[in-house]
């Protein structure tokens, strides 16, 4: 008796990773694997292509139990898009990394949302407010510690390195100043020394220039708004003190940052949809490479 079904054999389909360890961590490009493998370069192209489409088996990272204090950052791709990535103190691979279109509160609510299960202390970010809104809504009973290297940035980019005026050059020393704060007595010290500085310059942030048509800026726009950012930041600058687990900036994300944004620029050919899987199989394939060595 024949039962006149028929039913294809599906194949079961094993990544390669060797090819892309060579083409994502190595940053070779498709002429040299064309080359190496001893293939035509659209065959080598139609292997990545092929191999993008499907993601890692695994999770980046088992996700960790107990109090946890996580730091948060985003970079941008040119017009390819954004990339978020979340990392634990004391781990030094990723627990999430996201890529999507742009930064804003949406797309990091997506990203945090599948780590709402776990019991964070607090976390750090670069004070965008977007990445802050999402953190407070996923985690809401979590404290909030602003990157200290964040603002120190920025200040000296408003200021520059050689402040003309006094005022600029002293605020300038201040923040130099803050990832040097170790416990609350420094802590109280620099705050003090910052409540100083803005009664003693009042009249130099509040001065103004006007026109004859009776708009006005304030003179000093520069150091009013490296003040402001300090200021603003100020409930958010020595949380870290309170936890054991804490860290005072997201800096070393940057780096993770630094080292994917080269790599990845050799495959710009590649499309948004390829190289968010790319980015995501290369801290996949770094975290496998360094337990195996």
């Amino acid at each position: 008796m024949v039962c006149k079904h028929t039913q294809t054999r599906q194949k079961h389909f094993k990544p390669n990773t060797v090819l892309l360890t060579k083409y994502l961590i190595e940053g070779q490009t498709v002429s040299w694997l064309a080359k190496h493998y001893r293939l035509h370069a659209n065959t080598i192209r139609n292997k990545i292509v092929k191999e993008l489409s499907v993601p890692p088996s695994k999770n980046l990272t088992q996700l960790p139990k107990g109090k946890i204090w996580i730091a948060t950052d985003a970079t941008h791709f040119k017009s390819w898009g954004c990339l978020y990535i979340t990392k634990v103190t004391g781990m030094s691979h990723p627990i999430a990394i996201s890529f999507c279109r742009r930064e804003c509160l949406e797309t990091a609510l997506n990203h945090l949302k599948p780590l709402s299960n776990l019991s964070v202390d607090g976390y750090t970010t670069d004070g965008r407010k977007g990445l802050v809104m999402a953190h407070k809504q996923v985690f809401p009973s979590s404290a909030h510690q602003r990157c200290l290297i964040h603002i120190q940035m920025r200040v000296a980019t408003l200021l520059t390195q050689h402040p003309k005026l006094k005022a600029g050059r002293d605020l300038l020393y201040l923040s130099s100043q803050l990832n040097r704060v170790s416990d609350y007595v420094s802590a109280e010290i620099w705050l003090l020394a910052f409540q100083d500085w803005s009664e003693m310059y009042q009249d130099v942030l509040k001065k103004r220039t006007y026109q004859k048509d009776g708009g006005w800026w304030y003179t000093h726009r520069n150091l009013r708004y490296a003040w402001k950012h300090i200021l603003n930041a100020t409930d958010n600058l020595f949380v870290f003190l309170d936890y054991q687990n804490s860290m005072y900036h997201n800096n070393h994300l940057e780096g993770t940052f630094g080292q994917r944004k080269p790599a990845l620029f050799k495959h710009r050919g590649l499309s948004r949809t390829k190289i968010a899987a790319a980015l995501i199989w290369t801290f996949h394939l770094l975290q496998n490479t360094k337990k195996n060595p």
